[in-house]
């Protein structure tokens, strides 16, 4: 007797979960790629976009380095940088005289900085006219000094570039400073050093914010100080004027330095203190030498050399490198 074939056990119909499965990964394989497609779209838009904005950035540099060019060796910028030179050499025997003045009479008729010159000058015969007129030079000098940075014209280095962008920068400040004098709305030195250091530090971080604006200036009396001893300050000149000349701009650049030196280290001390009277300017730094043992002498010697740095910028007016 022979078995029965046994009934076929019918598979699992999987169709309908199967089918599924392929719709997912069809569903999923679409949206990926659609993910990579905008991806790869958005890549390079970035990238033209970056392009643009790089040719932009080129043009724009191109543009700036061509007006600035035009800017230095015009005719008209080269005689008000001249007019500039020497009324900042003005400013800076009047800062020596005030100091002079500290020595032989134990007190200046003006604070012993550009602020108490230009004061000096505002209150003279015609010193309003004659502050609107320094307004004009200083201004020009200070785009001379920013279209040699930029150019680098008669530049050696990079370190001359920036010290033609310092320049610049503190030629615009006391433009300014010469304008509120003229009309009437100038700040002493002083006033104004003491409420920029209580607004530093007022931020966050204000005490290094302060710090590092001392050590900067102290990086700019070193600076100062180098460029007397090395002499570097003749490749400023046209012409290379005779030795009392020579020992004149070195004595000035080294007493200037100095005096930078000691206003930048009073910036420090206002950090450390939190005291911001101890921020006072050129003109308490003065009177902070005087106040240390030998100080009267070497106040005399500092302002011998402010006048002296005064006397350097006014043959810079004559022999300016243009």
């Amino acid at each position: 007797m022979s078995a029965e074939p046994r009934p076929a056990v019918a598979a699992p119909d999987d169709g309908p979960v199967a089918a599924a499965v392929h719709g997912l990964a069809e569903a999923g394989g679409e949206i990926v790629g659609d993910v990579v497609d905008a991806t790869r779209e958005a890549a390079e838009a970035v990238k033209r976009q970056g392009e643009t904005v790089a040719e932009a950035a080129q043009q724009a540099m191109e543009v700036t380095a061509q007006a600035a060019e035009v800017a230095e060796t015009h005719t008209a910028v080269s005689t008000g940088a001249r007019v500039g030179f020497f009324l900042d050499g003005l400013l800076h025997a009047l800062m020596g005289w005030a100091g002079l003045q500290l020595v032989w009479l134990g007190r200046s008729s003006s604070t012993a900085d550009e602020s108490g010159a230009l004061i000096g000058i505002a209150h003279s015969l015609g010193g309003r006219a004659v502050l609107w007129v320094a307004f004009a030079g200083f201004v020009v000098v200070a785009v001379w000094n920013l279209a040699r940075g930029i150019t680098g014209r008669h530049c050696r280095t990079r370190m001359k570039r920036f010290e033609h962008a310092a320049d610049g920068i503190a030629y615009a400040t006391v433009a300014w400073s010469a304008a509120a004098f003229a009309v009437g709305a100038g700040q002493t030195s002083r006033q104004s050093t003491v409420g920029m250091t209580r607004t530093m530090l007022a931020l966050p971080g204000g005490v290094l914010l302060v710090v590092g604006t001392g050590l900067a200036v102290v990086g700019v009396g070193a600076f100062s100080i180098w460029s007397g001893v090395s002499r570097d300050f003749l490749v400023d000149l046209a012409t290379r004027p005779g030795r009392v000349v020579v020992a004149v701009g070195i004595l000035g650049f080294v007493a200037r330095g100095i005096v930078y030196g000691v206003v930048g280290a009073l910036f420090v001390a206002a950090a450390w203190t939190h005291d911001v009277h101890q921020a006072t300017g050129i003109d308490g730094a003065l009177h902070v030498m005087q106040g240390v043992p030998g100080g009267e002498a070497m106040l005399t010697v500092l302002s011998v050399g402010l006048i002296a740095f005064g006397i350097y910028l006014m043959t810079r007016a004559r022999h300016l490198l243009a």
